[in-house]
């Protein structure tokens, strides 16, 4: 995040931890408009989404503040939140992208992979698969399954857990 920070695309840094705090593709914050954006409730509307249903994404704080700044910084002719400074359209951040990845000496790591890494984490935090399926726009519980990558250390609690409920269910009173 730090390479993020410094660098030249001054919008890379909130790209990049909105991806990361809110799971949502590329394509979803590259195309946000200033109107899908709901500062009042922290959420971002998405209207155009890859499996074709809308929904809305809560903004953690830092984000918010991120896009204030930028909200402040706008050239009001652009709708776009990520607006190309030079066209009329989206931006495209590989270059910035594949630099900040040099740069923190990152290899093999594909914007995409903060999806998988949100949807991990998210698990790991203890949200349901439901929960993981409408934060991430998914249809289908079996699509979530290719997100969320979990290793056997991260479900050893549910054996722990359910045996310490086994356990306490079946102690002798003396």
């Amino acid at each position: 995040m730090e390479s993020c920070f410094q660098s030249r695309n001054g919008y890379l840094y909130c790209i990049v931890l909105m991806a990361f705090t809110t799971g949502m593709r590329q394509g979803e914050i590259l195309g946000l408009t200033w109107n899908q954006i709901d500062f009042d409730n922290k959420l971002a509307h998405l209207k155009e989404t890859k499996n074709g249903t809308p929904r809305s994404v809560p903004l953690v704080a830092a984000v918010a503040e991120e896009l204030i700044r930028l909200y402040q910084n706008r050239n009001p002719a652009k709708n776009l939140v990520f607006a190309s400074k030079t066209a009329c359209g989206k931006i495209d951040i590989a270059k910035a992208w594949n630099e900040v990845l040099k740069r923190a000496g990152i290899e093999g790591f594909v914007f995409h992979s903060i999806r998988h890494h949100f949807a991990t984490l998210a698990a790991r935090s203890g949200a349901s698969n439901l929960q993981l399926k409408t934060a991430l726009g998914h249809k289908t519980l079996q699509m979530l399954e290719r997100y969320t990558h979990l290793d056997v250390e991260t479900t050893r609690h549910l054996s722990e857990t359910v045996a310490k409920q086994f356990e306490a269910s079946n102690e002798r009173t003396v």
